[in-house]
């Protein structure tokens, strides 16, 4: 989406003070507590993707649902939002890991700070919701609280690795939602999975990836341009193998987009819904997640 306040880079409260990433004692993809990340794969399964070919993802049972690119690959980690609350061994509520609300990403862009209230579980869903509650945060002036998630540090992705998220982005004047990944400790880098940079005019999401020395791919649109993906339900993905990063829609991938030479730094996965300055948006606004999960490929001895 857009880098963290810079003031604030290097106090990023998700990452210090808290145990590093436990490869063998994550959230599992059912119980939701236990998470195993590999980087190992093997040459087959790596050869698609080192001659650029990406292929639209098996289906699986359910609408909208895609396991992931054909091959070997199985499940390693999945959000169903099925309790009365957010995990907190798996997600923030913030940006920051506590207290009552957080400045936004890009404060002079932005007329919304983030508010753990703001972020609610409700009927299997993961609910981000604004509303005009005026607040300051180191001398900006905000006229609405909104919401952001992001996962802790026992949740780091690596790659290689398919994540995707069930989404409905809100068709809203100066709403900025977006689904993202991020290191667990500095910015750049980013990639941004599915941005609307501004969802009231714009129909499609876009694709963008900052590199460590702060180089961007985008922001470039993709999807059906005769296709409105606001106020629906959608999958969105991305296949990150180290190297690259192609989005997928809806289980189609968009090679045109697709960035290179991308970090394999572990990231944090982030969904949030900001309000651009000089906008009013309806209060009420909201951005709902049905469900989210990552694949990996499985690696066979011998």
């Amino acid at each position: 989406m857009r880098g963290p306040d810079r003031h604030r880079v290097g106090r990023h409260r998700s990452a210090a003070g808290r145990r590093p990433p436990a490869g063998d004692a994550l959230p599992g993809a059912r119980s939701r507590r236990e998470l195993v990340l590999r980087l190992r794969i093997t040459a087959l399964l790596l050869l698609p993707l080192a001659i650029g070919v990406s292929i639209p993802p098996r289906e699986v049972p359910g609408e909208g649902r895609y396991a992931g690119p054909p091959g070997d690959w199985h499940q390693v980690f999945a959000e169903e939002f099925e309790g009365p609350a957010l995990d907190p061994a798996i997600w923030h509520p913030n940006r920051y890991g506590g207290g009552d609300g957080d400045a936004p990403f890009n404060p002079p862009l932005e007329n919304a700070w983030f508010s753990p209230e703001n972020v609610t579980v409700d009927d299997g869903r993961l609910v981000i919701t604004t509303s005009p509650e005026p607040r300051t945060f180191d001398d900006h002036r905000y006229e609405y609280s909104s919401g952001v998630v992001q996962t802790t540090p026992d949740v780091a992705l690596r790659p290689v690795q398919y994540i995707e998220a069930r989404i409905r982005f809100p068709r809203c004047e100066g709403c900025w939602p977006a689904f993202w990944l991020h290191p667990l400790d500095r910015w750049p880098p980013e990639i941004d999975v599915a941005e609307f940079l501004e969802s009231g005019s714009e129909s499609r999401p876009s694709f963008n990836y900052i590199s460590p020395e702060e180089k961007k791919t985008g922001p470039d649109m993709y999807g059906d341009p005769d296709v409105d993906y606001r106020e629906e339900f959608h999958t969105y993905g991305v296949l990150w193998d180290g190297a690259r990063a192609v989005p997928y829609l809806d289980g189609v991938p968009f090679d045109a987009v697709a960035a290179q030479d991308v970090t394999g730094l572990p990231m944090m996965i982030i969904v949030n819904l900001s309000v651009r300055r000089g906008f009013r948006p309806p209060s009420g606004t909201q951005l709902l997640v049905d469900w989210v999960r990552v694949w990996e490929p499985t690696v066979t001895s011998g």
